[in-house]
């Protein structure tokens, strides 16, 4: 008799250790998928933070003036600003208003060259690469990036 008690507790304690083995995966599997889950989540509102921004490069080697303005469709400015951008610098702003289809944003590069780009409808999330210098026969681009 003793010799099967002995052996239910020895069989017990292997079905203990093989549940902890089979069950502590699975707790750290769930546990990874949380943890991804809510990184995604964080991503996501770190993207959405900079959806409807510009970025503008100055890859040249001087400071330039760059002015941002947003026109609705009847050509008022609803958001007008001016930026210094220094060689190696980016810089990231917000627009204060989602721009919509059909509104233009119009970029100034020190007061001499102008570009326009027209917002396409479902361009919602938007991004705007300011791109300095990046080209010397073409000394200001502008492309958007969407979501």
């Amino acid at each position: 008799m003793s010799g099967k008690k002995i052996l239910i507790i020895f069989a017990g304690i292997c079905l203990l250790l093989v549940s902890a083995v089979i069950l502590n995966p699975s707790t750290q599997h769930t546990s990874l998928i949380s943890k991804e889950e809510n990184s995604s989540e964080t991503n996501n509102s770190n993207e959405r933070d900079i959806f409807n921004s510009f970025i503008i490069n100055n890859w040249g080697n001087a400071n330039h003036k760059v002015n941002v303005e947003l026109l609705d469709s009847k050509n008022n400015s609803e958001f007008s600003k001016s930026y210094t951008s220094v060689p190696g610098e980016s810089i990231e702003k917000k627009f204060p208003v989602t721009p919509k289809s059909g509104e233009k944003i119009v970029v100034t590069l020190d007061n001499k060259i102008t570009k326009t780009q027209t917002v396409a409808e479902g361009s919602t999330g938007l991004s705007l690469y300011i791109d300095v210098d990046m080209v010397t026969s073409d000394p200001l681009g502008l492309s958007i990036v969407l979501p």
